[in-house]
């Protein structure tokens, strides 16, 4: 008797006061599977899209192109084209490339990543510049290149009414239409030497925008003998900021690149009257260097002859470089 008593009790016991212990495995299993999945589409869409060839560039937009509607092109590229399919391919690589465009994502990971939105920022910078040198003195105020200047205007962060995404892809399609019409000869480009030197001058902008913008990371001693000037007033960025101005800056300057590239083929008549085709060379390598590889997992700011290197301060000098050289070519193409 004792022992069904006993039983009895334990068995009310588990009855009145059930362990629900095990319930907590299986979550604590999900949440660890799901953190590790973040974890590691966070690092496959952080890489960087590789570089491309800006003359491949042409023929590959020509086919998207066609396949919207418009007629079949020569072999030759003619003026206009290399720019504008380098600019629908940069464009192209931050709405197709792992992950698809991340700077206006609300979920993980892409919420919790904040370089590659940096990069993407930066790479936009320059879309948006070079679209907008398009539309006037270049294009003569085209119709579908101010629809693509008037959709990249949408906010980088805009996620729904409408989405950054949605805006960017209209975009796209605007400027296919007028690479198609350039192909058939149905559009205009400018390639004289004032229509570069106005590109140039937003460019310089940018570039002058963002040494600031590094500059402001780094202490007032490392900047004097970088011999980088900054503005009184200017605020110093935030440590936690710091590594997503150097990303927007890596961005910038990848962008930069391949515009440059096509810029040197599109407006080869205005560069080889104004004699700047070596500054070109020696411009477009110097942002080159500015895409070497940084082997720190972090941006660090040492200082001096210190154990970690100063990232921002060299991107800085690079960015800086690159400004006094479009300077020098924009004088050239003044004297023209």
């Amino acid at each position: 008797m004792a022992l069904f008593r006993k039983r009895e009790r334990h068995q009310r016991n588990v009855l009145e006061s059930p362990q629900y212990g095990w319930i907590w495995k299986p979550l604590v299993a999900l949440l660890a599977i799901y953190l590790v999945v973040c974890v590691g589409l966070g690092v496959w869409w952080s890489q960087r899209p590789g570089d491309f060839n800006v003359d491949d560039a042409v023929g590959v937009q020509r086919g998207a192109a066609q396949s919207s509607g418009a007629e079949a092109a020569s072999d030759a590229p003619r003026p206009g084209e290399t720019v504008t399919a380098t600019t629908l391919t940069l464009l192209g690589s931050l709405l197709d490339k792992p992950g698809g465009y991340l700077r206006n994502d609300i979920a993980p990971p892409g919420l919790w990543l904040d370089n590659m939105p940096s990069w993407e920022h930066g790479v936009l910078g320059q879309v948006r510049a070079m679209s907008a040198t398009l539309t006037d003195p270049i294009a003569s105020d085209d119709d579908d290149v101010q629809q693509a200047v008037d959709a990249l205007s949408t906010r980088s962060d805009a996620w729904r009414f409408p989405s950054a995404e949605g805006r960017y892809q209209e975009a796209r399609e605007a400027l296919r239409d007028y690479l198609g019409r350039l192909s058939g000869q149905q559009a205009d480009f400018s390639q004289d030497a004032p229509a570069l030197a106005a590109w140039l001058e937003r460019v310089q902008t940018r570039l002058d925008q963002q040494t600031q913008r590094l500059a402001a990371s780094v202490g007032s001693s490392e900047r004097r003998s970088a011999d980088i000037e900054t503005g009184e007033d200017g605020e110093s960025t935030p440590w936690w900021r710091i590594d997503n101005v150097f990303f927007e800056a890596r961005g910038n300057t990848w962008a930069l690149v391949h515009l440059l590239k096509a810029a040197k083929r599109d407006f080869a008549p205005a560069i080889e009257e104004a004699g700047v085709g070596k500054a070109f060379d020696r411009l477009i390598d110097e942002l080159e260097a500015s895409q070497a590889r940084v082997w720190s997992p972090v941006v660090l700011n040492g200082s001096g002859f210190g154990i970690f290197a100063n990232h921002s301060l060299m991107m800085a000098n690079y960015t800086l470089r690159a400004s006094q050289l479009i300077q020098e070519i924009r004088s050239d193409l003044g004297s023209q």
